[in-house]
Formats: structure tokens, sequence, C-alpha cells
């Protein structure tokens, strides 16, 4: 199998995708495309084995964003210009088809994400990369680096958040 991750494309196969979370499906089968080429709030790549290059293996989508400063800690954000709410990359959305959770996809995806992260973050200016993980994926994300942002409004997901500037070295 030879893997590829690219930006979506219209005639991707997404009708099949299956992750195992309705709403990571639901959002890749029905929103990512228009979010990308309609309303540009966000991009989507996916992992596709290049034998069958339109089955989607796995996703995840990238969006920009910012947080409140108040929210990070205070030893990240010290040295920062004071403005009010800090830029960061919003990664949306991440998940792996079911048969293939345990292949490393979410890892490779991940890293993916982290190196087109820093490449942003030299042409726009973004220092932290966020995620708002689903309790099932918290330790998975943990595992990587993200920490809880503390103090985040009690939802579904747990904000989490990742200093760009700890990738750089890593890539």
């Amino acid at each position: 199998m030879a893997l590829e991750i690219r930006r979506l494309e219209q005639h991707d196969s997404v009708k099949d995708f299956d992750c195992g979370e309705r709403k990571l499906n639901d959002y890749l089968r029905q929103y990512a495309w228009k979010n990308q080429q309609d309303n540009l709030t966000g991009v989507t790549y996916i992992c596709v084995d290049n034998e069958r290059s339109t089955v989607v293996l796995g996703y995840y989508s990238l969006a920009v964003s910012s947080v409140p400063r108040l929210s990070l800690p205070e030893t990240l954000t010290r040295d920062l210009p004071r403005y009010r709410d800090l830029p960061v990359a919003l990664l949306a959305r991440l998940a792996v088809r079911k048969e293939f959770h345990d292949a490393g996809l979410g890892k490779a995806l991940l890293a993916d994400a982290c190196r087109r992260v820093v490449e942003l973050s030299k042409s726009t200016g973004c220092r932290f990369l966020i995620v708002d993980a689903y309790p099932s994926a918290e330790a998975w994300y943990r595992k990587f680096g993200f920490v809880p942002i503390e103090g985040t409004k009690p939802s579904e997901t747990q904000t989490m958040f990742m200093d760009v500037k700890t990738l750089l070295p890593a890539l």
C-alpha cells in the first residue's frame, strides 16, 4: 500500500467513510467539500492508497482561528505582544476509517497537519495549534504533547493546544 496525504478533491469517494464517530463521518460526507470550496472556512486533507486513490482512509481539516490570551498559561504568553486574542491554527477534525485505527494513519495525519501548521506560521503568524478533542481522543492527543486549555466551557469536547515553537525542532 502506497499512502498519500493530499487536499480533498471533488471526485474523492467519501460516502462510505466510517471512523465510528457519526459527527466526523457526517462532516466529511456533507460539509468538508462545501467548507473548502464554497465557504472558504477550512481545508480538508485526506489519506488515500495510491492504488485506490479516491477511497479515503483518513482525513483532517485545518482552519485559522484565535484563542483568548488569558486562556493559555501565562508562562507561554508572557513574552508575546499583548493582543487580547492570539492567532492559532485549528485542527478542526481528524478521523481514520475504522479498519485502519491501529495502522498509524492518525499519527501520520497529525504529523502532516503539524508540518502544514509550521509552514502556515512562517507565512501568516500562528503561534499555537489547537484541537477540540472528543473524550475518547484526549489521551491520544496528550501523547503527542497537546495540553488541555483549563477553564474552557464544558462541552462534548476538550480544547487542547500545542505551541508551534515545540514543533519546529521536531520537524
